[in-house]
């Protein structure tokens, strides 16, 4: 296994501050009556996913740490990484957070961005070899499965999807729910995503990548979807689907794929443009997967991945707290997902 670079070591770093951050803190919560509002502290509501500004943040920042766990299991920031998990995901805590949901406002709090951050989460320790991750599957699970169930309810019933370039894309929770499905042989699950995709994508056409951008979009509508019917399509089937869902690319137009720049470094929703510049990356390459390397389109596409993925670098670590407390996890989707 490769010792881990600056950069990821930095990235480490700064995943294990946030997660131990509690303040500033976003606090989310539904209060049904003034006995709800007793304690806000986010330690007291959320013992485990209490750090990084807000819930969906600390859970993708730990999907950080695990991931890179993963990737470097011998360095000295995987001994920190699992001593945070040996206290963090402990079943007790977990039931708190399970709790939570149960009591609060069960059907919709944090979806679907949250809960599909928690089930890549969950994989990520699924391929876990480090001697304490079943403890931590173990104590996580009951979160996990009445999330997963969640979302199972949430797919089968709802009549179309949202296509938004923020927390509420369905897609992105699709890709992220799919690969949590297909990890822990989750079968019906991965079926219902799949066929929830081919019903709600395989007819899109035409779409102009020119008028993809908005102001506070951290991820592309269009390739976010793009990527989700690569993943579920064959080959074959997704080339023919590519061409008719972006025809401009096709003809040789690139409109709509600049570098997005960040006009208000302490905006946190104008900051949303860093992910928007390194989920694309990630898309992008997640779709090259699929496409010919003697497609022109291949090279070009490489191309702006790579200018998306530098142009976001610059704030993962060192820019505002509104990019610090989650841009890691985006930077590590560009960087690791399909290079691994």
């Amino acid at each position: 296994m490769h010792e881990i670079n600056a950069t990821h070591a930095a990235y480490a770093r700064a995943a294990l501050e946030n997660v131990r951050r509690e303040f500033p803190n976003f606090v989310m919560h539904f209060a049904l009556d003034e006995g709800h509002c007793v304690d806000l502290r986010p330690t007291v509501l959320h013992p485990i996913f209490f750090g990084s500004y807000d819930w969906h943040s600390s859970v993708h920042m730990h999907w950080s740490l695990a991931r890179l766990l993963n990737l470097y299991p011998t360095s000295t920031e995987a001994k920190a990484i699992s001593s945070c998990f040996d206290r963090r995901f402990e079943r007790g805590q977990a039931l708190q957070e399970l709790a939570y949901f149960e009591k609060y406002i069960k059907p919709t709090w944090e979806r679907p961005y949250g809960w599909a951050w928690l089930l890549k989460l969950y994989s990520e320790l699924a391929v876990c070899v480090h001697p304490h991750a079943g403890a931590w599957r173990s104590a996580l699970a009951p979160l996990v499965d009445y999330l997963a169930d969640a979302m199972h309810d949430h797919w089968s019933t709802a009549p179309a999807p949202v296509r938004h370039g923020v927390h509420s894309n369905s897609a992105f929770a699709m890709i992220h729910s799919l690969r949590y499905a297909v990890t822990v042989g989750d079968y019906d699950f991965a079926t219902l995503i799949k066929t929830k995709a081919h019903q709600w994508f395989d007819n899109d056409v035409d779409y102009r990548m020119a008028y993809d951008f908005s102001g506070e979009d951290f991820l592309s509508p269009a390739l976010v979807e793009a990527l989700l019917m690569s993943i579920v399509m064959s080959k074959i089937e997704f080339r023919h689907w590519f061409d008719d869902f972006l025809p401009d690319l096709k003809s040789g137009h690139y409109e709509g794929f600049g570098v997005n720049a960040v006009s208000d470094e302490k905006d946190a929703k104008l900051v949303h443009n860093h992910g928007l510049n390194l989920s694309r990356a990630w898309c992008l390459l997640g779709i090259l997967q699929s496409i010919d390397t003697h497609d022109p389109r291949w090279k070009r596409l490489g191309e702006l991945a790579g200018e998306s993925e530098r142009a976001g670098r610059a704030a993962v670590v060192s820019g505002d707290y509104v990019s610090t407390h989650w841009l890691v996890s985006f930077a590590l989707l560009a960087e690791t997902e399909w290079h691994r």
